[in-house]
């Protein structure tokens, strides 16, 4: 999708989004990965510890009283303003690099351009590897903003001609290569949580199936009573609530699967446990799974009212993760 000469990078922030930092790293190196990004220091210095010889990015900022361990670790900070450039520059002065981001209309972090023009004799004084930003709407292909921004980042760029630029995300990555500069940093893109034509659906959750048993019409079922059964029928109980992930939002109107058959949710989703109709299957499977061919990540977090990387991140610790390639 992307130029040879533009570099990919992978953002592995909140434990490479809640699948697993010390596994990730390694596996995406294999494919040529050499630069991530992390949210904080310690995630970076989690990263090094899988990643030796990785260029590693905190893109929160300079977390000046812990500056010994960017050089301990070899990090490279994202300064985000005037205090973290001063900051840096009494530190470290040129004996180590870092990356400065520009706020180009998301107003979350990094210069703005009046900062950035008035304080120019001290950004342009930084030993800077890397200028980035970030793209409020590039999940909304033809909002006007997307070509504003990345107008206004050209244009700001243009003062510090000899440094790396990167706009996009997953998102911004997709919009086409007048978005690519010379690094893309994918991040919810690399974990199958984009529904998109070349990009693969990479996980998936079985979920084991406790108990099963047969109700009759007018029966209810789960907390509250918010389930009453229209007809006689077939229920599953299995081991996944929403301290797994699955959240209340999907009670009576979520769904589980056996292959591509949907077993709808019954009742409320509860803490360890969900309850769903499996009438439609000939015998009770061991398990069920989260995701389908036909229903991705991307379905799932419609449903749930949100959006793919909150689903991923907010997997429990008693999935148990299991790593193929």
């Amino acid at each position: 999708m992307i130029k040879s000469n533009v570099e990919i990078s992978a953002v592995v922030k909140s434990n490479a989004y809640g699948l697993g930092i010390t596994k990730l790293v390694p596996a995406l190196e294999k494919y040529g990965i050499k630069i991530f990004f992390t949210a904080t220091l310690a995630e970076a210095i989690k990263v090094r510890k899988c990643s030796p010889h990785s260029e590693i990015f905190t893109l929160n900022g300079f977390d000046f009283q812990n500056s010994d361990l960017y050089l301990e670790f070899d990090i490279t900070p994202v300064v985000n303003n005037l205090l973290e450039a001063k900051k840096f520059t009494e530190i470290f002065d040129q004996s180590h690099k870092t990356a400065l981001q520009i706020n180009t209309g998301m107003n979350r972090l990094g210069f703005n351009e009046k900062t950035l023009v008035d304080h120019f004799d001290i950004i342009n004084s930084l030993p800077l590897t890397l200028i980035l930003s970030h793209l409020a709407c590039a999940d909304d292909v033809p909002n006007k903003e997307n070509k504003m921004q990345r107008d206004l980042f050209s244009r700001l760029c243009k003062n510090l001609p000899n440094t790396r630029k990167s706009l996009s995300a997953s998102h911004g990555t997709l919009l086409g290569s007048e978005y690519h500069f010379d690094m893309v940093r994918p991040g919810i893109g690399l974990y199958g949580g984009l529904k998109t034509n070349g990009l693969k659906q990479v996980i998936q959750i079985k979920v084991p199936v406790l108990q099963d048993f047969v109700i009759d019409k007018d029966m209810q079922v789960g907390y509250n009573f918010t389930y009453k059964a229209k007809k006689t029928m077939k229920v599953a109980t299995l081991a996944m609530g929403y301290a797994d992930g699955l959240p209340r939002i999907l009670s009576n109107r979520g769904k589980l699967f056996s292959g591509n058959k949907s077993c709808p949710i019954l009742g409320r989703v509860s803490m360890d446990l969900v309850t769903v109709d499996i009438s439609s299957l000939p015998d009770t499977p061991n398990h069920l799974t989260v995701f389908s061919p036909e229903y991705h990540v991307d379905n799932f977090a419609k449903d749930c009212r949100t959006i793919s990387h909150e689903v991923l991140v907010n997997l429990g610790e008693r999935i148990k993760r299991i790593y193929s390639e």
